[in-house]
C-alpha cells in the first residue's frame, strides 16, 4: 500500500510538473510571440520615420536649389544695374540707352520686366520693356516708388492686374545716383517676382505629386499651384479655402520657423492636394531665400510639399515583408533553425533595396541639376558625369567618363600647369571657389566657367579624388568686359582730347609769333624763308592735333551719311607718322566720286582704325606695305584694307570675329575691335568679310590679308538691315 501510495504520488508530481512545464513553455511562447511582434512593430516604426526623413531631406535639397537658384536670379538683375551705375558718369545717352538694353535682355528671362533711369527732372533715359505690354498691366511710370538712397534694395511688394487674369506680384528696385553730393538720377529695374518665383519653382517635383510654393516675410504668397492664392496672405487663404480645418501645424511652422528665416523639415495636415480634396497629412521641407537686395529682415522662404500617403506604400511593403519575416522566424524555432539565415538574407536585400532606392534619388537629383557636376580621380580622369555637363560642354556622359580632365582645356594653355596649380590649392585648402577658367566644348566653341571644386576623402582619410560643379558665365563676362572696355574707351578719348587741347595752345602761340615776325623780314630773304618753313610745319602740326581732337570727340552716334573717302583720309592722317616709324609704306587707292552710305562718321573712322592697327601688328616689325581701297559694285561701295603679314592660320579663321578672341600677349590688346568692327558694320545693313594667306599654311605663297566693308550707297531710303 506504501509503495503504491509512493508511486501514485510519483505519478502525479510527475503530471503537476509537465502542467506547470507546458504552462511556462506556453507564457515563455506567448513572451517569444510578442517580444518577436514588438520588435517588428519598432522596427517598422523606425523604418517609417527613416524613410519619412529620408523623404523629406530630399525634399530639402530640391528646396535650397531652388532658393539658390532665385538667390542667383535676384544677384545677376542686381548686377546688371549696379554696372548701370558705374557707366553712367561719363557716357551719352544713347551709350547708356544700349547698356541698358543689353541688360534688359540678358535678364528678361529672371523676372525683369522693366529698367531705365529718371533723372531729376522726371525725364526717362533708356526705358527697356518690350516684350511684356501684352503680359503685364504696368501702372504709370510716376507712380514707381523710387528709393532715394544710394543703397539698392528691393521695394514693397504690389500686386497687379493682367491680361491672363492671373495675379501677378511686382516690386521695383531703385538706387540713387549722386552727382557732387545732390541727387541727380535714380536707376530702377521692376521685376515681375511671380514670374522670377515661378520660373524656378513650377517646374519641381517631390515624388510624384509634390510641388514647391513660396512666401515673404509677411507670409503673403509669392507662388503657389494654386493660382488664386498669390498675392494672399497665407493664413487667411488656407482658412478661406478649408475654414473646417485648424491648419495649426503648419501655421505654427510658418510663423516660428519660416518667417524668421529658419531652414528645416516638418509635417503638417492640409484639406487638398493636387485637385483632391480631403483631409491630407503632408511632408515639408523648407529654406529661406537671402540676398543682399532684400531689405533687412525681409527674406523669402521656398517650400517643398508631397503627401505622406505616397511615402507611406513604401511603409506599408516594409511592414508586410517584415511581419512575414518574423512569422518564418517563429515557425523556424519549432521546424528549421535554417529559417534564420534565409530571414536575415531577406533584410539584408531589404536594406540593400532601401539603399540602392536612396541612391537613385540621390543621382535623380545630381542628374537634373543645370550646372555641370563631375567627379575627378586622383589622375584627372573623369569618373561622374551628369546632364548638366552635357548642357555645358556637348559631351555624352559615355564619351566623358575615363577620358582625361585635359580634354576640357584649350590646347593653347598649359593643361598640366593649370591643373597642377588647382589640384595643390584643393589639397591644401580642401576646396577651390569661384574659380574663373576658360574651358573648350565638344565644337570648339570656348567659353568661360565658374569652378567650386571640393576634396574628397574617405573616413580613414586617403583622398580618392574631388567633385567639380561648374557653371557657364560667359554671358555674364562678355558683358563685365563690354562695359569695361566701353568705359576705357570713353577715358581714352577724353584724354586724347585734353592733350590735343593742350597741344594746340603753344601751336597758337608759335603761329602769332611767326606772324608777327614774319612783317620784320622783307619776303625772299632767309629770314622769311626759315619763318615760312616754321609757320608751314607748325600749320601741319596743328591740323595733326585738329584731326586727334575730332577723332577722339565722343558723339551720340547718330545715324547719319557717311563719305568713306573723308574718314579714309583722316584717319591715315592721324597714323601716317606712326606708320612710317614702323616701316610700314601706306597706299590709298581712292576715286574721287564715290557714293556715301548711311552710318556714323565717328563709328566708321573706328572700324578703320581698328582694322589698320590689326594690319600694323600682323606686319610687325619687318614693316610693309598698307593699301586702303574703295570702289562701287551696282549698289554696293566696298573698303578694303589689305597688309602684307604674316596672314591668318586655317586654324583660328572662324573664330576672328569672335567677341575677346585675341592672338597678342596678355595687355597687347582686349580681342574687341573685330568684334566692335562686325557690329557697327552690322548695324547699319553692311557687312563685312576677309581673305587670308598665312604664311604658316602655305609658306610657299605670298602672306597677307584683305579685310572687306561692304556697305549699302545711301539712296535717300533706310535699307534693310541683315539678320545677324
Amino acid at each position: 500500500m506504501s509503495r503504491l501510495s509512493v508511486r501514485m504520488k510519483s505519478i502525479i508530481n510527475a503530471f503537476l510538473n509537465f502542467r506547470y512545464l507546458a504552462v511556462l513553455s506556453f507564457v515563455l511562447f506567448l513572451l517569444v510571440i510578442g517580444t518577436a511582434f514588438s520588435l517588428v512593430y519598432q522596427n517598422a516604426t523606425i523604418m517609417r520615420n527613416q524613410i519619412n526623413d529620408d523623404f523629406n531631406q530630399q525634399q530639402l535639397i530640391l528646396a535650397r536649389q531652388a532658393a539658390s537658384q532665385i538667390q542667383n536670379n535676384l544677384n545677376d538683375i542686381g548686377n546688371g544695374v549696379d554696372s548701370l551705375k558705374q557707366l553712367i558718369a561719363g557716357n551719352s545717352d544713347t551709350a547708356i540707352e544700349d547698356a541698358i538694353k543689353v541688360v534688359f535682355q540678358q535678364n528678361q528671362s529672371k523676372g525683369l520686366i522693366e529698367i531705365g533711369i529718371i533723372d531729376r527732372s522726371g525725364r526717362t533715359i533708356g526705358v527697356a520693356n518690350y516684350g511684356t505690354s501684352d503680359e503685364i498691366v504696368k501702372k504709370k511710370r510716376n507712380s514707381i516708388p523710387l528709393k532715394q538712397s544710394a543703397n539698392m534694395v528691393l521695394g514693397e511688394l504690389d500686386e497687379e492686374d493682367s491680361s491672363s487674369n492671373n495675379p501677378v506680384i511686382t516690386a521695383t528696385y531703385s538706387t540713387r545716383i549722386n552727382d557732387r553730393h545732390t541727387y541727380a538720377k535714380v536707376i530702377f529695374a521692376k521685376l515681375d517676382i511671380t514670374r522670377l518665383v515661378s520660373s524656378v519653382t513650377h517646374n519641381i517635383h517631390s515624388g510624384k505629386t509634390g510641388y514647391a510654393w513660396v512666401i515673404n516675410a509677411k507670409g503673403m504668397f509669392l507662388y503657389h499651384p494654386e493660382k488664386d492664392f498669390i498675392g494672399k496672405n497665407a493664413f487667411a487663404a488656407r482658412k478661406e479655402r478649408k475654414p473646417y480645418i485648424a491648419f495649426a501645424q503648419i501655421n505654427q511652422i510658418m510663423k516660428d520657423r519660416m518667417l524668421h528665416g529658419e531652414e528645416g523639415t516638418g509635417i503638417y495636415i492640409s484639406g487638398w492636394h493636387q485637385g483632391v480634396e480631403g483631409t491630407i497629412t503632408k511632408l515639408i521641407a523648407f529654406t529661406p531665400v537671402r540676398s543682399p537686395l532684400l531689405p533687412a529682415g525681409n527674406m523669402w522662404s521656398v517650400a517643398v510639399v508631397a503627401p505622406i500617403s505616397e511615402v507611406a506604400k513604401a511603409v506599408h511593403s516594409v511592414y508586410v515583408r517584415h511581419f512575414a519575416a518574423e512569422a518564418a522566424l517563429i515557425a523556424g524555432m519549432f521546424l528549421f533553425g535554417f529559417l534564420v539565415i534565409t530571414y536575415q538574407q531577406r533584410i539584408s536585400r531589404t536594406l540593400k533595396e532601401q539603399v540602392s532606392e536612396k541612391e537613385r534619388y540621390l543621382s535623380n537629383i545630381l542628374q537634373s541639376s543645370v550646372d555641370a557636376i563631375i567627379f575627378i580621380d586622383n589622375e584627372n580622369n573623369i569618373q561622374t558625369w551628369n546632364r548638366g555637363a552635357e548642357l555645358i560642354f556637348e559631351y555624352s556622359a559615355e564619351e566623358m567618363i575615363g577620358q582625361s580632365f585635359h580634354k576640357l582645356i584649350p590646347p593653347e594653355l598649359d593643361a598640366d600647369k593649370e591643373l597642377r596649380s588647382i589640384e595643390k590649392e584643393v589639397i591644401t585648402r580642401g576646396y577651390i571657389k569661384d574659380y574663373i577658367a576658360p574651358r573648350i566644348t565638344k565644337n570648339g566653341k570656348r567659353i568661360s566657367v565658374d569652378i567650386s571644386r571640393t576634396l574628397v576623402r574617405l573616413k580613414d582619410g586617403r583622398i580618392i579624388g574631388s567633385t567639380a560643379i561648374m557653371k557657364d558665365v560667359s554671358d555674364k563676362m562678355e558683358l563685365e568686359h563690354r562695359i569695361y572696355n566701353t568705359e576705357k574707351l570713353a577715358s581714352i578719348g577724353t584724354l586724347a582730347a585734353g592733350v590735343a587741347h593742350e597741344i594746340n595752345n603753344p601751336l597758337s602761340i608759335i603761329l602769332g609769333f611767326t606772324d608777327l615776325l614774319k612783317e620784320k623780314f622783307k619776303d625772299g630773304s632767309q629770314e622769311h624763308e626759315d619763318l615760312k618753313v616754321i609757320e608751314q610745319h607748325a600749320n601741319h602740326a596743328k591740323k595733326i592735333v585738329e584731326d586727334l581732337l575730332g577723332f577722339a570727340r565722343i558723339t551720340e552716334g547718330l545715324e547719319d551719311t557717311v563719305d568713306i573717302n573723308y574718314c579714309v583720309n583722316t584717319v591715315a592722317t592721324i597714323v601716317k607718322n606712326t606708320l612710317m616709324t614702323k616701316k610700314i609704306n601706306i597706299v590709298l587707292a581712292l576715286p574721287e566720286k564715290l557714293p556715301k552710305v548711311r552710318g556714323d562718321s565717328r563709328e566708321f573712322q573706328q572700324v578703320i582704325f581698328n582694322l589698320i592697327n590689326n594690319s600694323v601688328a600682323a606686319m610687325g616689325d619687318a614693316g610693309g606695305t598698307l593699301t586702303l581701297s574703295a570702289g562701287t559694285e551696282d549698289t554696293t561701295v566696298h573698303l578694303t584694307v589689305s597688309d602684307t603679314g604674316g596672314g591668318i592660320p586655317d586654324k583660328i579663321k572662324p573664330r576672328v570675329f569672335d567677341p575677346f578672341f585675341t592672338t597678342k600677349k596678355v595687355g597687347e590688346g582686349t580681342g574687341l575691335g573685330l568684334s566692335l568692327c562686325y557690329g557697327i558694320v552690322k548695324k547699319y545693313g553692311g557687312k563685312m568679310s576677309f581673305t587670308s594667306v598665312s604664311s604658316e599654311d602655305h609658306p610657299d605663297q605670298q602672306s597677307g590679308t584683305t579685310f572687306t566693308v561692304s556697305m549699302p550707297a545711301y539712296t535717300g531710303e533706310k535699307p534693310q538691315k541683315d539678320v545677324p
